[in-house]
């Protein structure tokens, strides 16, 4: 995967900057926060400085330290001429307190400003983000998505936020210790010993929250396993709703769900009960540690003043902030831990490895002119069996090849690489004498259509679904005539919404009939060169199969059309018949020299001849 010609690597440091260079971040997009945050703790710094001239009044009984404070003397300038002077002691608390709030104030507007940036910011990436990983998981080959969970791979994607939680921790965690570090430094003024104490406490905590950390990491870990367990288990069962009504399993599919609950739901009591025990520590340690030191200060002059009530109580009300702030240092730090096994997860997609990526040729496929050939053609699917071997075969452009076999012979496996689902060797495949792998993939499949038993709509209109993937814009007529030709017209005058009316999810709404025939419509309409039908009329009656034929032979005549069927009625007048027996290409030739040759097509249609007589008839002998 590259942007702008750098590779990824997959790590998760790879995959950041990777990530940076798709969002197309800015220095600044990190430097406003930043400024915004640091202007913020100035004014809550300056709000909370105020404390000390006041601490000093309570302690003097008096403002007339000001006169010689270099550092607040200042306020003395607060005080109106002409004021009584019993009155000004009030006057400059009342002054004190209004800066006060409106340090406050500022603060809360600059917090506000960066929250709009950032919120901002961060949706942008997130859009980017977003259609990168989805992006790269698209470039995946069918064997990738053959042996995963569609849950697994939904939950990685989603993973891909992970980026921006780490982010928006690291920017927490600038934010809140900027905050600490201005309220440390007005603890310092109010009182050096009990700020020694606090600082003195810190690295016993940070060992104790260490272990914590740990050990929240790896519950983190086992978090992103139930995760992807709990997704894939759900999308499986709601994607087998048919096969859980048939069967009266809904008990049963409610209770394998809820097993995997379970399993989250001991990651997360176990991940709580950790996490919850480290800020009680954390508090209580600090507050003990700050009791002693007061203790042994007093016991060390051996007095108790009252002033020192005022610096312990202005202390404690600073100190109270300060471990607001540093408990959400931990709570984001442990967020980063959180975050980074599903960053992990998210590095793995940026992996080739197992992706099973087809690669796309830089050659443009402009159409096929005189026949597809295949040489020596071997292909086995991830840690199983050969599923194709020794394969040699020429299809003419232009005409009807039909591909008969038992199930599991290879058929399905043969065009799917044809189509370039999966990877083939080198020279293995050759349109016009070109090797496949030279072609870019959408310049191929932009002349190909291929249209499987098994069909894939979107949860979107019929017009959606029938124009999908076409870069051309059709009016109405050519949608209307193309489903006209498999027998839909009147179906389509049902609609309550005509074109625009939704399918359902993977056509639910429809019968697979209905499915089939506008998958064919679809085919018709992108007017290919090369056209697969994989069974693709196996849910038609007779009638209408016999009517979609014909529209088909109208519509794709001197197209090349590679037809899998398993009716060898539907292919009499094929031009060339290829028999797949265990992988292999056993025969070949036309419905009467394969009759008449008696071998493995002789042995196919008399056995489904036999198969269609009905009971008490006999068998017609083979034509």
């Amino acid at each position: 995967m590259t942007v702008k010609g750098k590779a990824t690597r997959a790590t998760p440091i790879g995959v950041l900057r990777h990530y940076w260079r798709v969002a197309d971040g800015k220095w600044w997009h990190l430097a406003l926060p930043m400024g915004l945050i640091l202007g913020a703790s100035a004014f809550e710094g300056a709000s909370f400085s105020l404390l000390i001239p006041l601490k000093d009044a309570v302690v003097e009984n008096s403002f007339d330290f000001l006169e010689e404070s270099r550092a607040f003397g200042w306020i003395l300038r607060l005080v109106p001429e002409g004021l009584a002077p019993s009155w000004r002691d009030a006057y400059l608390v009342l002054c004190l307190a209004v800066l006060m709030i409106l340090g406050r104030v500022g603060k809360l507007g600059l917090q506000y400003v960066s929250r709009i940036v950032v919120t901002a910011r961060n949706e942008r990436y997130r859009v980017k983000v977003g259609k990168e990983t989805f992006g790269r998981v698209l470039t995946f080959g069918r064997q990738y998505f053959d042996r995963q969970a569609i849950g697994s791979i939904d939950a990685e994607i989603g993973w891909s936020s992970s980026v921006l939680g780490l982010l928006i921790a690291a920017q927490e965690l600038f934010r809140y210790v900027v905050s600490l570090l201005v309220k440390a430094a007005v603890m310092m003024a109010i009182s050096v010993p009990l700020s020694i104490a606090f600082l003195v406490t810190l690295p016993l905590v940070q060992r104790l929250v260490a272990v914590v950390n740990r050990a929240v990491k790896r519950i983190s870990e086992e978090g992103v396993e139930a995760d992807r367990q709990i997704r894939a288990q759900i999308l499986d069962l709601l994607g087998a709703i048919p096969l859980v009504k048939a069967y009266s399993q809904e008990k049963k599919a409610a209770e394998m769900y809820e097993k995997v609950l379970r399993q989250g739901e001991s990651v997360t009591v176990r991940r709580e009960r950790v996490i919850g025990i480290r800020y009680p520590i954390e508090e209580i340690t600090i507050l003990l540690a700050m009791l002693l030191v007061q203790g042994v200060f007093i016991y060390a002059t051996g007095e108790f003043r009252p002033s020192d009530l005022a610096v312990l109580g202005a202390f404690l009300i600073v100190l109270q902030q300060a471990l607001r702030d540093y408990k959400l240092i931990s709570r984001f730090s442990v967020r980063v831990f959180e975050e980074l096994p599903r960053l992990e997860a998210v590095a793995g997609l940026f992996s080739d490895e197992g992706k099973f990526i087809v690669p796309s040729g830089e050659k443009t496929f402009g159409g096929l002119e005189h026949g597809i050939e295949v040489r020596k053609l071997h292909f086995s699917y991830a840690q199983a069996p050969e599923a194709l071997r020794d394969l040699n075969a020429t299809i003419p452009a232009g005409k009807v090849t039909a591909i008969v076999g038992s199930s599991g012979a290879g058929k399905t496996t043969f065009v799917d690489l044809l189509a370039r689902f999966y990877d083939c060797e080198p020279g293995t495949i050759l349109l016009d004498g070109t090797d496949i792998r030279e072609y870019s993939l959408p310049s191929l499949h932009a002349r190909m259509a291929i249209v499987s038993q098994d069909v894939w709509l979107l949860n979107r209109s019929l017009r959606d679904n029938l124009t999908f993937g076409l870069e051309r814009t059709l009016p109405d007529k050519e949608l209307v005539r193309a489903l006209s030709d498999v027998a839909l017209d009147e179906f389509l005058e049902d609609l309550p919404g005509g074109l625009d009316t939704e399918v359902g999810d993977r056509g639910v709404r429809l019968s697979g009939g209905q499915r089939q025939r506008i998958a064919l419509a679809r085919a018709l309409l992108r007017d290919p060169d090369i056209v697969i039908l994989d069974e693709a009329t196996s849910a038609l009656d007779s009638v209408i199969e016999q009517a979609v034929a014909d529209a088909i032979k109208r519509r794709l005549t001197g197209h090349t059309l590679i037809v899998i069927a398993h009716r060898l009625s539907t292919i009499r007048d094929a031009d060339l018949i290829l028999v797949f027996e265990g992988g292999r290409i056993v025969e070949r030739g036309t419905w009467g020299e394969l009759i008449e040759r008696g071998g493995a097509f002789h042995e196919l249609y008399r056995a489904q001849a036999e198969k269609d007589t009905p009971v008490g008839s006999h068998a017609p002998r083979p034509a």
